[in-house]
């Protein structure tokens, strides 16, 4: 489960039928294995995916990460729907 849910990390509940709480706990599990730095190459392996896809991925991470208000993980959705961040419903908190 764990290999399927890096190889898609954008939709493992779909593509892998994870658990929300098994995603939560590789993804907590691969936090804890590498300090992520948003500025630098820690999105390198996304380097063949295209760039509004980068900018999800990264966006997503900041909100999870940063505790952005909204509900991340249908921002995400959102974003690999529409091609952008709907930055009215997630966004930095002030």
């Amino acid at each position: 489960m764990t290999c399927c849910i890096k190889k898609h990390p954008l939709d493992p509940v779909g593509a892998c039928g994870a658990s929300p709480s098994e995603v939560e706990q590789v993804l907590r599990a691969v936090r804890a294995d590498v300090e992520l730095d948003v500025d630098g190459d820690d999105f390198a392996n996304n380097k063949d995916l295209p760039e509004w896809k980068q900018r999800c991925i990264k966006a997503y991470y900041s909100c999870q990460q940063y505790g952005w208000t909204g509900k991340c993980d249908d921002c995400l959705r959102y974003c690999e729907g529409q091609h952008e961040w709907p930055i009215r419903q997630c966004r930095p908190r002030k």
